[in-house]
């Protein structure tokens, strides 16, 4: 468990008190009528290949049987393209900017207070299990946790999901009897992509691609790919989504076991999208652009006493997922806290009111992107180019329809460089650190690209 320094810890049980004062007076949910709070994010899982998003394949039978009693976010957006900053985000509503991402992961700041430590200091146990280094408590993440197991986060090869699961049910059988958040990360989507035999999805390929090749031999081979390739990495990248839906499908039946699915809160979702040479540059894996296919991501929330499928089709933000955990069980970010995410107004068939969402990237690449009612503006700093794009006429991104409405598009320019620079203004005083990595940790993060 992360050491916290006294004073903080004080300030923080403070504003918690008075979180949970105002929420009594208010007639919200007092601390005995809180729910549990399940967060389960499966790392790399683009939303067109899970299906009850539209995908054809039966890559996610579990997901969509838990789509089917939830309130699904048709467009929920990924501030970034890569795991450690999203993480960062969702637990902080903050975006990765003003936490001080650029193109390196760094110590996530005490600064700002996150998920776990609120509700840790609002009477919650609070359990993390996740299954990659860049989210290991080297780089801060596991503030307010108090068990945070980073047994799993044994790099490209390992394969995990069942592990995560079999973590997860010790947890809830430790703690079924009093309030819980549990923050559950399985990582079996991500590269290398390796072939699950009971789900093969081209047993037929004859090709020169195997099975658990490192992200970088495939880079290398990417530009003498043949179309009948990619189609084979993306059945070893449904082979690791099916997998890991089987073992979360196997998390779900135990919680309806135990009498715990139906009072909980339980959030579903992906923290970025894989790129399989969609772009022409022969790129294969994520952080390198804002495109759909790594931004656009599965979110679920299934809420107690809400069994009626529902879609939310505004487009909203990994950024809220803190902000909405509270403000569900009657608590809220810390008093005076700037931030960027909003507790989402869904409950009760309620629609949230629609807003511009954004995300970033300067790791490999250098793009910002807004979308807003529809319409996606990238652009790219570094070559001063702008794309504006229609996402419900062109969900591939290939048109850019900026000359078609320039009062739109400077609109959207504005608003997009008034977001940038207020990031970097709230970003001025903070001081960034580096992780002291191990070298097993290294080894781990050079094997998945992350650090050449």
């Amino acid at each position: 468990m992360l050491m916290r320094r006294v004073s903080f810890a004080f300030l923080m049980a403070a504003i918690a008190l008075v979180a949970c004062t105002a929420a009594d007076d208010d007639d919200n949910l007092t601390a005995k009528d809180r729910h549990n709070v399940i967060l389960i994010m499966i790392d790399t899982m683009r939303a067109d290949h899970v299906g009850c998003y539209g995908y054809d394949r039966n890559t996610t039978p579990n997901l969509d049987k838990f789509a089917a009693d939830a309130v699904l976010f048709r467009n929920a957006i990924s501030p970034a393209p890569w795991t450690t900053p999203t993480v960062a985000s969702m637990f902080t509503a903050q975006y990765p900017h003003v936490l001080g991402y650029q193109d390196q992961a760094v110590v996530l700041d005490e600064k700002f207070p996150c998920l776990a430590e609120v509700l840790r200091n609002s009477g919650y146990a609070t359990g993390g299990i996740i299954a990659h280094a860049y989210i290991s408590n080297t780089f801060g993440i596991g503030q307010g946790f108090d068990i945070y197991d980073e047994e799993n986060s044994q790099g490209h090869g390992h394969v995990s999901s069942p592990s995560v699961t079999d973590k997860a049910v010790a947890f809830i059988e430790e703690h079924k009897d009093r309030k819980f958040f549990l923050f559950l990360h399985y990582f079996d989507p991500h590269c290398d992509y390796i072939q699950h035999e009971e789900y093969n999805y081209y047993p037929d390929y004859d090709g020169t691609l195997l099975s658990g090749q490192t992200i970088s031999d495939l880079r290398e081979l990417a530009p003498e790919m043949t179309e009948d390739d990619v189609d084979y990495l993306n059945a070893l990248y449904d082979s690791e989504i099916r997998f890991t839906d089987e073992h979360v499908g196997r998390f779900l039946d135990v919680l309806k076991e135990q009498g715990l699915y139906d009072n909980s809160i339980i959030i579903i979702a992906a923290d970025h999208g894989e790129e399989f040479l969609e772009r022409g540059d022969n790129w294969i894996g994520h952080t390198k652009t804002v495109y759909q296919e790594l931004i656009h991501v599965p979110l679920m929330i299934r809420l107690p006493g809400e069994t009626t499928a529902r879609v939310i089709d505004q487009h909203v933000g990994l950024v809220d997922i803190a902000p909405t955990i509270l403000s569900l069980n009657g608590l809220e970010m810390p008093d005076g806290y700037t931030h960027d995410g909003v507790a989402l107004e869904f409950a009760g068939g309620k629609t949230p009111q629609p807003r511009a969402v954004f995300s970033e990237t300067m790791r490999w690449g250098t793009f910002q992107t807004m979308i807003r009612d529809g319409l996606k503006l990238i652009y790219d700093p570094t070559s001063d180019v702008t794309q504006l794009i229609n996402l419900a006429e062109d969900p591939g991104e290939k048109r850019d329809v900026s000359v078609d409405d320039l009062t739109t598009l400077r609109k959207m320019q504005t608003e997009l460089h008034e977001w940038d620079y207020e990031m970097r203004l709230r970003r001025a005083e903070l001081k960034t650190r580096s992780p002291k990595l191990s070298r097993d940790q290294i080894d781990q993060l050079k094997s998945l690209g992350y650090i050449r």
